[in-house]
């Protein structure tokens, strides 16, 4: 059984489901290598990339069992997503939890269901935040919110996500919202420039220093892991 698994939804729009459904879709080392290797290969021959979890969660977040080794990869998931030229979908249900949430924040749409739950695990376990969540967190929620969000660890609904505008849509019916997810990417392929939204995306992305913010985020990251060795 693949643990990414990937399907042609037409020539022009692709879906990868993370596959560990009894991990709650927990991202290790070889998903998270897996996902961006895919996302890389889409770029160039796809327009749309749907992106799910299988089971009861988009994901769970970090593999605990790997966590220390994966702030690297957590990084290149998000570089991945932001080098793809067309559009990115998230398709999101149950848990989206530590870096699995500030994943999707490099999305450029995403959509929910009703029971999605967001939380940033980060200070309960001893890590810093990865993704460009540093900024890309408060462009979405503001500042206050954002640190509250890591400061606390407290979950935040889709109800509320979308009042942020974090969320496209919300939906009680996992039918309505593959519907609308499909219907989505149907449009942007049929009806939408590609150019157009090639451009478009790539202004939103350089309008702010997102390379600067991962790169400064991995140098923390490490610095946190090197203080937690030394305190032991």
């Amino acid at each position: 059984m693949s643990i990414l698994e990937t399907e042609d939804v037409t020539d022009e729009i692709r879906r990868l489901r993370l596959n560990r459904p009894e991990s709650l879709n927990a991202l290790s080392r070889e998903l998270l290598s897996q996902i961006a290797e895919e996302v890389r290969a889409a770029n160039g021959e796809y327009r749309v990339l749907i992106l799910e979890g299988a089971g009861d969660a988009f994901t769970a977040g970090a593999d605990l069992n790997e966590a220390e080794s994966a702030g690297d990869l957590f990084q290149e998931i998000t570089r991945s997503v932001r080098e793809f030229e067309g559009i990115v979908i998230g398709k999101l249900h149950g848990w989206v939890v530590g870096g699995g949430f500030e994943w999707t924040l490099s999305f450029d749409l995403r959509y929910a269901h009703a029971d999605t739950r967001f939380k940033l695990t980060e200070s309960e376990v001893g890590v810093t935040v990865t993704n460009a969540s540093t900024l890309l967190l408060p462009l979405y929620v503001g500042a206050g919110t954002a640190r509250e969000l890591v400061y606390t660890s407290r979950e935040l609904p889709a109800a509320e996500a979308a009042q942020y505008g974090l969320l496209a849509g919300v939906f009680d019916d996992a039918d309505d919202l593959e519907a609308k997810v499909i219907d989505v990417a149907t449009d942007i392929v049929e009806n939408k420039s590609a150019t157009a939204l090639r451009l478009n995306k790539r202004a939103m992305d350089q309008a702010f220093p997102v390379e600067e913010v991962l790169k400064r985020e991995e140098l923390i990251n490490e610095y946190c892991h090197d203080i937690e060795e030394m305190s032991w």
